[in-house]
């Protein structure tokens, strides 16, 4: 399975031609080292060879991990719609049918933004149910009374999940918060006893996801 291409880009600064290898496939299981390069930014990137322009080049990725059984597609700029969603996912399932087994139970994944592919890595590394960490994620953001920005799984400290808060595209947090493990706990039941939808598919688990699935 050819994982790299080689694709021919004009720098944004200078409009000087760069051949540029890119990543559009991700087995971490074969590629373990590229799982820090996703976290610092150092793959598929630009560096223009005359005038030392960096930028990130986004194309659509898959990361998959054979070995803990989760897979997630990010694909940037996407029109986001409901019958284009559909039209993705059955896409994605029709393509990727004879690689997902049940194995990977509820847990592959769209995306549409580089930073949610990285807290997603995150949840599932943490051995979290990323349907409850959205969950959460709404309760911080209720105790914050934050209307805008997005919020983030951060990590694990002893028995809390650690949640930051951005403005719009940020990288620096400008707030924080904590959530019982505990609160996690019940928040994973309430959802669980609503979604009844398990198995190898891709689905797309956002703010919105959540929002349906706490205040219906």
């Amino acid at each position: 399975m050819i994982q790299q291409i080689i694709k021919k880009i004009n720098c944004p600064n200078c409009t000087t031609e760069n051949e540029v290898i890119l990543w559009e496939k991700i087995n971490i299981n074969m590629n373990p080292d590229l799982k820090e390069k996703l976290f610092d930014e150092s793959i598929n990137n630009l560096e223009c060879k005359n005038c030392g322009y960096k930028s990130r080049i986004d194309i659509p990725l898959y990361y998959n991990d054979a070995k803990k059984h989760y897979f997630i597609y990010l694909v940037s700029d996407f029109p986001v719609g409901k019958e284009e969603e559909d039209k993705l996912i059955k896409n994605l399932n029709d393509k990727t049918m004879t690689i997902l087994n049940q194995e990977y139970n509820n847990k592959v994944r769209v995306v549409f933004e580089y930073y949610n592919l990285l807290e997603k890595i995150n949840i599932f590394e943490a051995g979290l149910d990323d349907r409850a960490i959205e969950g959460c994620k709404i309760l911080a953001r209720t105790q914050l009374k934050l209307l805008e920005g997005r919020g983030a799984f951060a990590g694990i400290e002893g028995d809390k999940l650690i949640f930051n808060f951005f403005e719009k595209e940020d990288k620096e947090a400008v707030k924080s918060f904590e959530i019982p493990k505990a609160m996690y706990e019940e928040v994973k039941q309430l959802i669980a006893n609503k979604d009844k939808e398990n198995g190898h598919s891709f689905r797309i688990i956002d703010v919105k996801y959540a929002v349906g699935m706490l205040m219906n």
